[in-house]
């Protein structure tokens, strides 16, 4: 399990690590060392010319705890600090203590590798590089492909239950409408005006989930009347304006967190409407939770942010939280949750806790499964 060289601290560290069931070498920890995520061991006199030894840093057993949980083989390792961050502050896996938080600059170094290299940011950047016909057609192709690989919408957690409860039959997946009137969005952060109409653009920043909240009819209007009056060009001019990679540059620490804090509250609510589809048995809180969501128009992002949290496209949901106009929806949200959250696993009478819930669950689908 260690080296000859490997100092007493690595060699008690990767011992409480082993006792975990975590499988660290001493050259992992150096990487992680260099990469200043992982502090160095003191040392300590022996006393009387003996010299000196290495000791353990208890704040490294959980750090390295973590990094060993969310590196993963060929894992780039700035991914492993974006899976870090999320988890950062809630309750570890191996105890109830909080997850400590990674570094910041590490973090943001990952945060604008992460939006750089997806494949949205890519195609925004090829949409703006776009000078004629041709480049156009290559960018329109691209994004098709894009659309191709990219998983489709879940669908409305009711239309789910519904299926899995009816004899469970196939469900059907739903159309990939908001995800086609997101490729053109992209295209237009990048290519001249004129290219899309105002009612086009209004479809693909609705049905893209990109205003959520928002009426697609009334935005519609508004952005063919500012066709008419010859403002649509200053509009879109503005949306083309917004570079999340260089938000993400210069975000400060508290910024982020922020935008954290945002994409948990989605991310659990994102779960709760999600495991609706999956047949969890109901509750007056998930109902109240649910009915937010849908009035907000927040499906699909919560959807989005439950389904990434710790990986690499959380990126994305991270810079959309930074923006502050999302503020006000996800206090909405994160009130909602607030107010409910004690009947959120409970039913007074029938479910007195969660661990009844997740029984009742387990015998809900396992007598969907028979059918």
């Amino acid at each position: 399990m260690t080296r000859d060289n490997t100092s007493p601290a690595d060699q008690e560290l990767l011992r409480l690590l082993h006792d975990r069931d975590l499988a660290v070498s001493a050259a992992q920890l150096e990487r992680w060392r260099r990469a200043g995520l992982l502090p160095r061991h003191a040392r300590k006199a022996l006393g009387r010319g003996r010299g000196t030894t290495s000791v353990l840093d208890p704040r490294a057993v959980e750090i390295a705890d973590v990094l060993a949980r969310c590196s993963g083989q060929g894992r780039d390792l700035r991914a492993t600090v974006l899976a870090w961050y999320m988890r950062a502050g809630t309750p570890g896996a191996h105890s109830q203590k909080p997850v400590p938080e990674p570094p910041f600059e590490p973090v943001r170094d990952a945060l604008v590798w992460a939006l750089r290299r997806g494949p949205v940011q890519r195609l925004i950047e090829q949409a703006r590089r776009a000078s004629d016909d041709t480049d156009t057609d290559a960018l329109y192709a691209d994004a098709e492909k894009f659309l191709a690989r990219s998983p489709g919408s879940f669908g409305h957690p009711a239309r789910m239950r519904e299926a899995l409860l009816d004899n469970a039959q196939d469900i059907q997946p739903p159309t990939r409408r908001g995800q086609r009137s997101l490729v053109h969005l992209v295209a237009l952060l990048g290519l001249p005006q004129g290219e899309v109409s105002g009612e086009t653009f209004a479809e693909a920043m609705t049905a893209g989930g990109l205003l959520p909240g928002v009426d697609g009819a009334t935005l519609a209007a508004a952005f063919e009347q500012a066709e008419r009056d010859g403002i649509l060009e200053k509009i879109l001019r503005m949306a083309q304006q917004r570079d999340v990679v260089a938000e993400a540059r210069t975000v400060s620490p508290e910024r982020l967190n922020h935008a954290r804090e945002t994409t948990r509250v989605l991310a659990f609510c994102g779960s709760l409407y999600l495991m609706h589809g999956l047949l969890l048995p109901d509750t007056p809180g998930q109902q109240a939770i649910r009915a937010r969501i849908d009035e907000l128009g927040l499906g699909e992002v919560t959807l989005a942010a439950a389904r990434c949290f710790d990986k690499v496209e959380a990126a994305n949901v991270l810079s959309f939280c930074l923006d502050p106009s999302f503020d006000h929806l996800a206090e909405q949200l994160s009130e909602v949750m607030t107010e409910h959250m004690a009947g959120v696993f409970r039913v007074a009478g029938e479910l007195d806790s969660a661990e009844d819930l997740m029984t009742q669950w387990l015998a809900v689908v396992q007598s969907a499964a028979k059918q």
